[in-house]
């Protein structure tokens, strides 16, 4: 099996046994947008950086 093929695999294999999990660095909302861009161009995130629109409020 070619080792590109075989990463892929294990990271798929990873992913549906919940051995990967998202790191979430900040949560910014759609209005502090330009903050959040500001962010993720400092290169000091250690995660991911989400962007809520709000339309998902429980």
């Amino acid at each position: 099996m070619p080792k590109g093929l075989r990463a892929a695999r294990n990271i798929s294999m990873k992913a549906f046994s919940c051995a990967l999990k998202p790191v979430f660095d900040r949560v910014f909302t759609l209005e502090e947008i330009v903050d959040a861009h500001q962010y993720m161009e400092s290169n000091h995130q250690k995660g991911k950086i989400v962007v809520t629109t709000g339309a998902l409020k429980n």
